[in-house]
């Protein structure tokens, strides 16, 4: 490719992507109001100007606090270095009166410093403003200008290097390599020979650095070899925090460096070697003290000064800058040529910047740091400064960020790091491969997958784990160094939002806060635990559920850790759906980024299901089973940390202003499929692996669950184990484990009604479990510790002493202690001796023969039904034509239930009274209604809200009689109970007929009335 073309085709794209960065923020700005935008953190409103000064280096900061004293500023995104607009309120969102950089930001203001040429001194005090994020089109013009300036070089100390970069020229044979003493000791064979290789070749030479590898050791390394050979160096970098790392590693090895940059956009420590810093505190500089203290002298002036008085100050002002801006320039030419090491952002490497003030061939050696972050046309910012360049990165980690999909698909994102390789291969790279952060089980995915399997883990960090630390107990979760939380089949699909809104998970997000509890329980300190996303949505929730009570915590989107590491590392995929879409997850780079930011401990959390029908993370998802563990998401919601969803929660509507399009997600039922295997059968919550791990610290290993039985299939086999135990003479009871589905337990309580059996669940939390014994036989009197000796539940391959081979559930509403009917009994006459009614002589069971007592006694207290002819003749027809009995009253259902307790049992019998008193008393109504409900008037039983109306719970003939006795005792018709009476009351009546009256003698007093003198005159 020549240069003409690459210069063409990438001035269309870089239009292309202006063009659709300015569409997003107009779409922001004219389409959603002042106050969304700040709900969403890119405005503040309502702010008032607080303060002007001096600041900065001569540049002008105002400050801005909320219009209203005493509050603190909004959740909001904005960070030091944004740019943003400063518009007065009640003007179009588009229109900004000036703008300016972030410099500082307190809970209760935010600085903006401001240029000399912003009219900062227009703003008024008592006014409101909003500051608004605007997008940057300072980098598009500069891009465009080294565009040009590219193209239009010609017979320059650069014009080899860019013959070479585009194929035109072919490479220069290397210089012979020399020994050298090398500054850090520390550096392995592969950093070495790097930087060997580097300094050999006239060119161009690549120092390709997968995660963890020491790049920047190496680069930091470069550097110092090539300044020991008097070699001057241009470092540079796409992004500030790559810029500022430099520095921080150089300033401790050599101080002859400057950093170029606004000083807004610096970190604290690196203040010192900055250029404005050093510019401030020269001798050139220090000649302008007095014309800086007019410059402050003149600013309080300004405030009190209106009209031409105004503006002979300003003009005096500019006049000032003029002066100090002059005797900078001179300080800044002289303090660069000083300096073995220039460090500066790709695009604060124009041709307007104070590299300006250098020769052409100042510098000897370009050095690219993160080189495959950067768009090439911002690397050309900074080579046509030199001869010969070293880029060092990572072309599978993330790409430069490109709004539009058209420019990207045509080419955008192709780096100049990935354009160089692919054009000459091996022959001028160099990579490292030796790691030093990440346990090997985490390192060797994406070693397999991305780096030819090249990677080796160093012996200091190749089997560290998060029980290494000091504090961090041994554990479960800490001694394990790969962790897969899988959801499939566990019903927690993402969210039903509209295409524009960002994706979330709330039971993943559930899942993430269960489990850094864990890791925080276990002495991990939080800030040594990071958790990723890879939506904004998902960063949200994750931060409502943890931020409060960890601050420290990082959670962030993977962009935000590139170049991180943390011990412990937890993400969330989010993607769960039907579809199987997999959104942008499909990107490679941010996959890899996400993983190998840990050093001890990873945690995915994922629907394995959806996600792998991408074949990269299908590859992830069996790594991570073969080598780590697998547990199943199903066990968090056993365990009552989270709950299953269906639809989009009511807690998102303050995060959220539109409205989620589509009706609810339906349960997503069954299919699990196992990761990279499809699983046999319609639902399966356990995994592929043949053993796991569950959650609770010290749990034995699982073996993984077979397919769920549905009722059908179950409920034979248990009425042939119940009836067998009926039949067996020498069984009293059978304890069955606490580890029952509350599906099985549901068919047992079925099937021992059925067959007449006593069946009770025992216990409470965890230990909870069920006990069916035979008429006769006290379930109290069973021992608590035989229950997990019994049966396991049919189905289910599981051994009988495994107590955790089937889930925790807590029993539901179904099953509360109950006891067989009474026509049960008669079926079953297995009755003690002297069990019998004194009043009709039947023999019943213990535990009902109080309740059959009171019965017999209401039944004799009866009058008898007249026999009809067909009565008489008795047979089917006679019980057709009796009169249907009235449903059994509150009272009664109450001491019925209360009379299956066992009489010793009195836990048993709190537990039955507080389960009743705390639902809904309504037929197959499961409200709890502790917090919100109340008792009817009438029959006195709780209700919730829903059901509260007599007319709806069956009291309405009680609610009419009580509405005619008030009627009839009261005589007044109260509203809604009758024809409304639209008289006024009578003190009301009186006190508008006082005030008629008052104003009739008022209009009388007015009127004008005749004299009598000039009548009788006039006659």
């Amino acid at each position: 490719m020549s240069v003409d073309e690459f210069v063409t085709r990438t001035r269309k794209l870089l239009e292309k992507e202006r063009d659709a960065e300015i569409e997003e923020t107009r779409v922001l700005t004219e389409q959603l109001p002042a106050k969304e935008l700040q709900r969403r953190g890119v405005c503040l409103i309502k702010l008032r100007l607080a303060e002007r000064s001096t600041g900065l280096y001569g540049r002008t900061v105002a400050a801005f606090q909320p219009y209203w004293p005493g509050n603190d500023l909004p959740s909001h995104n904005f960070t030091p270095g944004d740019i943003v607009g400063v518009a007065q309120e009640g003007a179009a969102q588009t229109d900004s009166q000036v703008s300016g950089v972030v410099s500082r930001i307190l809970p209760n203001s935010l600085q903006v410093a401001f240029e000399e040429s912003d009219d900062v001194f227009s703003l008024d005090d008592d006014k409101q403003y909003r500051l608004t994020k605007l997008a940057n089109d300072v980098t598009y013009r500069r891009l465009k200008r080294a565009l040009s300036d590219l193209q239009g070089y010609s017979a320059g100390p650069c014009q080899r290097l860019i013959n070479v970069l585009f194929g035109l020229t072919p490479l220069t044979p290397p210089t012979l390599q020399q020994e050298y003493n090398w500054m850090n000791t520390g550096l392995d064979d592969s950093q070495k020979e790097a930087v060997k290789f580097a300094l050999a070749q006239p060119e161009v030479a690549v120092i390709h650095g997968p995660p963890g590898t020491g790049k920047t050791t190496t680069v930091v390394e470069l550097i110092l070899q090539a300044v020991r050979k008097g070699v001057k160096v241009l470092a540079l970098a796409p992004s500030n925090v790559a810029v500022d790392n430099l520095v921080e590693r150089l300033g401790a090895r050599h101080k002859r460096i400057v950093r170029i940059g606004h000083p807004a956009r610096l970190l604290p420590h690196i203040a010192p070697y900055a250029l404005d810093a050093m510019v401030a505190a020269s001798d050139q500089t220090s000649l302008a003290a007095d014309a800086r203290r007019d410059l402050n002298n003149l600013l309080g002036q300004l405030k009190g000064k209106r009209g031409h008085s105004r503006a002979g100050v300003r003009e005096e002002m500019k006049q000032l800058r003029r002066e100090v801006r002059k005797r900078e320039e001179t300080a800044t030419r002289d303090i660069l040529k000083r300096a073995d090491v220039v460090l500066v952002t790709l695009t604060s490497a124009s041709p307007e910047s104070p590299l300006k003030l250098l020769d052409e061939n100042h510098f000897d050696l370009i050095v690219i740091d993160e080189c495959s972050q950067a768009l090439e046309a911002a690397c050309w910012m900074g080579l046509l400064h030199g001869r010969r360049c070293v880029l060092a990165g990572d072309p599978h980690q993330l790409p430069p960020t490109i709004m539009s999909k058209q420019a990207a698909g045509e080419g955008l994102g192709v780096t100049l790091m990935e354009r160089v390789m692919k054009t000459y291969g091996d022959s001028v790279v160099r990579m490292l491969t030796t790691q030093y952060r990440m346990h090997r089980h985490i390192m060797l995915w994406s070693s397999q997958k991305l780096y030819g399997n090249k990677l080796q883990a160093h012996p200091s960090v190749a089997e560290h784990l998060l029980k290494d630390l000091p504090s961090v107990e041994e554990g479960e979760t800490t001694s394990i160094p790969l962790l897969l939380i899988d959801t499939a089949g566990c019903n927690l699909p993402e969210l039903d939002l509209p295409q524009e809104v960002s994706k979330g998970n709330e039971g993943e997000a559930d899942i993430v806060a269960a489990h850094v509890e864990q890791l925080v329980q276990a002495g991990v300190a939080p800030q040594d635990i990071a958790v990723i996303a890879p939506y904004n949505l998902q960063v949200e929730l994750l931060r409502q559920r943890l931020s409060a009570k960890y601050p420290s915590l990082e959670i962030k989107s993977v962009d935000g850790f590139q170049g991180r590491e943390k011990e412990a590392v937890v993400i969330s995929f989010v993607r769960s759906n039907n579809k199987k879409e997999v959104g942008f997850l499909a990107e490679k780079r941010r996959i890899n980024v996400a993983v190998t930011r840990a050093r001890r401990h990873l945690a995915v959390i994922c629907d394995s299901d959806t996600v792998s029908s991408d074949p990269f993370l299908r590859s992830l998802l069996d790594y991570m089973s073969d080598a780590g563990q697998v547990w199943s998401a199903h066990q968090f919601v056993q365990d009552g940390l989270i709950t299953e969803s269906s639809g989009r929660p009511e807690r998102l509507e303050n995060l959220l202003s539109d409205t989620a399009s589509g009706e609810q997600r339906k349960k997503e039922g069954g299919g699990r499929k196992g990761i990279g295997k499809k699983a046999k059968g319609e639902q399966q919550l356990g995994q592929s692996k043949p053993q796991r791990q569950t959650p609770q610290a010290g749990a034995e290993s699982r073996k993984p669950e077979k397919q769920l039985m549905s009722t059908e299939d179950k409920q034979p086999i248990y009425e042939k184990m119940l009836g067998d135990f009926d039949a067996d003479e020498s069984q009293t009871f059978i304890a069955f484990p606490s580890t029952l589905t509350s599906h099985d337990r549901m068919v047992i309580h079925e099937v021992s009604e059925k067959l007449g059996l006593l069946h009770v669940s025992r216990g409470e939390g965890k230990e909870r479990h069920l006990v069916v014994s035979k008429p006769g036989t006290r379930p109290s009197t069973v021992p608590s510790g035989e229950a997990g000796d019994a049966a396991s539940c049919p189905g289910d391959d599981v051994e009988n002493d495994d107590p955790t081979a089937l889930s925790n559930a807590e029993p539901s509403a179904e099953e509360t202690e109950t006891f067989p009917s009474e026509a049960a009994q008669e079926e079953k006459p297995k009755v003690k001796a002297g069990s019998s009614c004194r009043l009709c002589g039947r023999d019943v069971i213990p535990a009902n023969l109080q309740l059959h007592e009171a019965h017999c006694g209401r039944r004799e207290h009866q009058p008898a039904a007249p026999a009809s002819a067909s009565g008489a003749a008795g047979g089917p027809k006679k019980e057709k034509k009796e009169k249907k009995k009235k449903p059994p009253s509150q009272v009664h259902q109450a001491a019925q239930v209360l009379g299956k307790v066992a009489d010793d049992d009195f836990d048993a019998l709190i537990a039955t009274v507080k389960a009743m008193d705390s639902k809904c008393s309504y037929k197959k109504c499961k409200t709890l209604t502790n917090t919100l409900g109340r008792n009817c008037v009438h029959c006195m039983r709780r209700f919730c809200l829903q059901h509260l109306m007599p007319e709806i719970h069956g009291c309405g003939d009680a609610a009419k009689i009580h509405a005619r006795q008030t009627i009839s005792r009261e005589r007044v018709l109260h509203p809604g109970s009758g024809v409304p009476n639209k008289k006024p009351a009578p003190d009301k009546r009186a006190q508008m007929e006082r005030k008629l009256n008052k104003k009739l003698d008022e209009m009388n007093d007015k009127r004008t009335r005749k004299d009598p003198k000039k009548d009788g005159a006039g006659t």
